[in-house]
């Protein structure tokens, strides 16, 4: 995960509670372990768009598939920024009126991916990474979905992962 620091990058704000901060590693490594997390995009009257999608990291990048066409596709055409966040181990703690959890929100630009052989690829891995063990069903599946289904490729530029254990 590369910070980058230029004027047009993701934004930073300092975590408030340092003593909670994950390191970059583990940041990632989160992000690996979620099932699912959420999609925020904006469209061009400035709403903000948040989706519950699952996702798989390749190559340090997200992969998310999705319909070839809808709201999360039209707002990024306007605006390729994105913030995505995923939460695992969330429990509450009712008698501390608290949760125990851990996330991760990351910032990065999302691009469509149009060549053939890598959203084959990427789609594959994101397959796998649910189906382990099935291999023959995940191809089987692209090969029959692969024209109706749009894969994103959202390369991270800051990640920021935080922690109550």
């Amino acid at each position: 995960m590369d910070r980058i620091e230029t004027g047009m990058s993701a934004p930073h704000h300092p975590l408030r509670r340092r003593d909670r901060a994950l390191d970059d590693a583990e940041a990632l490594r989160l992000l690996e372990e979620a099932e699912w997390g959420v999609l925020a995009t904006v469209d061009e009257a400035g709403w903000p768009y948040a989706v519950p999608v699952n996702h798989a990291v390749v190559d340090g990048a997200l992969i998310i598939h999705c319909a070839t066409a809808g709201h999360k596709l039209a707002n990024l055409a306007f605006n390729p920024r994105v913030s995505y966040c995923a939460v695992t181990q969330a429990e509450t703690l009712p008698l501390e009126l608290a949760t125990r959890y851990a996330s991760v929100i990351v910032f990065g630009r999302a691009e469509l991916l149009t060549d053939g052989e890598e959203k084959r690829a990427a789609l594959r891995a994101l397959g796998l990474r649910f189906a382990a063990g099935h291999a023959d069903l995940v191809d089987r599946e692209i090969g029959k979905d692969l024209f109706r289904t749009a894969v994103l490729r959202v390369r991270i530029e800051r990640a920021t992962g935080k922690a109550r254990r």
